[in-house]
């Protein structure tokens, strides 16, 4: 029996490495399929790969050596261990939404087994000997959680801005890591900046169509609330519940609309559920909770809002504040928590105060 275990656990392994090792084949290959689809956009350009390539070897920073796991010029890039110091993200990398967990579960995967899918990388025009991170933001995180000082990178030719977001959008879609929250917000950003010129701009050049651009835009106009449900786990909202989740909107109040896609999150709620749901909704009396909303500005930016609901409930959205500023806001709402304790007794006679104020505004009314 011992034998025969022995036996199954060693094949487990072994299937398990197998599986491993023809997973990395696909991802590292897929960089060939994307440079492929790539340059069919732009076949005028075909004889500057070369050249192109050759400036992108000549950029390696001082200090910088070869990988075991070089690739011939003709493959359009080359592979290189790459000090991370001299790597900066680009901004325009397609992937918008980022869990903190995956980064632990990357280093966990790397300090076992090491990198074995290079990032992707394009010279910095900016600053010579530096590099421009197009795909592989997850990895240098992890590797730099780990102390590692160097990144392995396939290098690619310099690309504008459109390229490099439609390389990492080919690299990601390759490997199913896009979501439709990731486009909206990275259109929504390229819009507002001038890369897109319109919503057509955005269609013709990722050869996709025009209402398809339209409907995942649409996205964004969901509540603060329900999109920061979504981006914990965007995987789970594809471009049919999102145009769902739209509707419904229109017919439920948005702390349902919150449930509905915290559900959505937990599999209990399909797309013909919310069908069904949207189509029941729409045969009841319109009815929402009432609330007051109060913007929270600081100096010219908003921040986001207060909203309280006659229940007493109250609601903060700060979803555009900086990280270090929510922390900052949430540590002065504890300390005057903390500084106006109160004991039972003086909540009990506070809510008899508010009743009896209430009891005179309904006699005079």
């Amino acid at each position: 029996m011992t034998k025969k275990k022995g036996l199954y656990d060693r094949l487990n392994t072994s299937v398990a490495d197998q599986s491993s090792q023809a997973r990395d084949k696909f991802d590292n290959a897929d960089l060939v399929v994307a440079m492929s689809r790539l340059k069919q956009q732009r076949p005028e350009q075909t004889a500057l790969e070369a050249p192109q390539v050759a400036a992108a070897e000549h950029a390696l920073p001082r200090g910088t050596t070869s990988s075991e796991t070089d690739n011939a010029p003709s493959e359009g890039y080359v592979v290189r261990a790459i000090p991370i110091a001299n790597v900066k993200d680009h901004p325009r990398n397609a992937r918008q939404v980022y869990d903190p967990a995956r980064i632990d579960e990357m280093a966990t995967s790397i300090a076992r087994d090491g990198q074995r899918v290079p990032a992707v990388v394009m010279p910095d025009p900016a600053e010579p000997g530096s590099y421009l991170l197009i795909e592989g933001r997850y990895r240098k995180r992890a590797l730099q959680s780990l102390g590692r000082g160097s990144l392995l990178a396939s290098i690619v030719e310099p690309l504008s801005d459109l390229e490099a977001y439609r390389l990492s959008l080919l690299l990601n879609e390759e490997r199913n890591d896009q979501t439709i929250l990731d486009n909206a917000l990275s259109w929504r950003t390229m819009l507002d900046d001038g890369t897109y010129r319109s919503q057509d701009h955005i269609a013709e050049h990722l050869n996709i169509k025009q209402g398809t651009v339209s409907k995942t835009l649409a996205l964004l106009d969901l509540p603060a609330g329900v999109l920061n449900i979504i981006k914990t786990r965007p995987a789970s909202f594809g471009i049919r519940i999102a145009q769902e989740l739209r509707q419904l909107s229109k017919l439920v109040d948005e702390a349902a609309l919150e449930s509905v896609a915290e559900q959505v999150i937990d599999e209990k709620l399909s797309v013909r559920d919310l069908e069904r749901l949207r189509d029941r909704k729409t045969q009841e009396p319109l009815t929402r909770e009432r609330s007051r909303a109060y913007p929270l500005q600081w100096g010219n930016v908003r921040l986001g809002s207060i909203r309280e609901f006659e229940d007493g409930r109250l609601k903060i959205d700060l979803s555009n504040a900086p990280e270090n500023l929510r922390a900052e806001i949430i540590s002065a709402v504890k300390k005057t928590l903390a500084e106006t304790s109160a004991s039972p007794q003086d909540l009990a006679t506070a809510r008899q105060a508010e009743g009896k104020e209430e009891d005179k505004k309904s006699t005079s009314s």
